[in-house]
């Protein structure tokens, strides 16, 4: 959906499962956003103290406190976002703090913790990976029910000259 406003900035918004992402840029520039990685935890167990999860922009997993990551191979991923946009093109991107609720009722915090390359950056080619890493806040076993846990991460896109 694209909406034209009075200073002739562009709205892009592109929902992916777990990821809400939009842009703002002006009506010249063309700018396209393609989740090419979803963001993953992976399966975890929390002890009595909680912790956190973080998977950083060059994929690094990282936890703290009591939790037990459970799994083979691949534990955890960043956002891989592919964008296109004219060389020379300013991007910066913002998020706000987003809520993980699970098919129990309860919530658990997810934070963005990084990019690469780091924001804000200027394009150097037409197509640019962008990856993005997150740190999981989990309370502790007694306040936190086992459960499926999903949400949308709000993302913002400012791109201009």
């Amino acid at each position: 959906m694209i909406i034209y406003m009075k200073n002739k900035l562009a709205i892009l918004s592109v929902i992916n499962s777990m990821l809400l992402m939009s842009h703002c840029l002006p009506a010249k520039a063309q700018v396209s956003l393609t989740t090419m990685q979803s963001l993953s935890f992976g399966t975890f167990c929390i002890g009595p103290a909680g912790g956190t999860i973080s998977i950083s922009p060059a994929d690094h997993f990282i936890v703290t406190g009591d939790i037990i990551p459970i799994g083979k191979g691949i534990i955890g991923s960043p956002i891989i976002i592919e964008m296109e946009a004219p060389i020379g093109t300013k991007v910066t991107l913002l998020e706000t703090k987003s809520l993980l609720r699970g098919n129990n009722g309860n919530t658990m915090t997810l934070r963005l913790n990084g990019t690469d390359p780091a924001t804000p950056f200027i394009t150097r080619q037409t197509r640019t990976s962008i990856s993005i890493g997150a740190t999981l806040n989990v309370s502790g076993a007694g306040s936190l029910p086992a459960g499926k846990y999903d949400g949308q991460l709000f993302i913002t896109f400012l791109a201009g000259e």
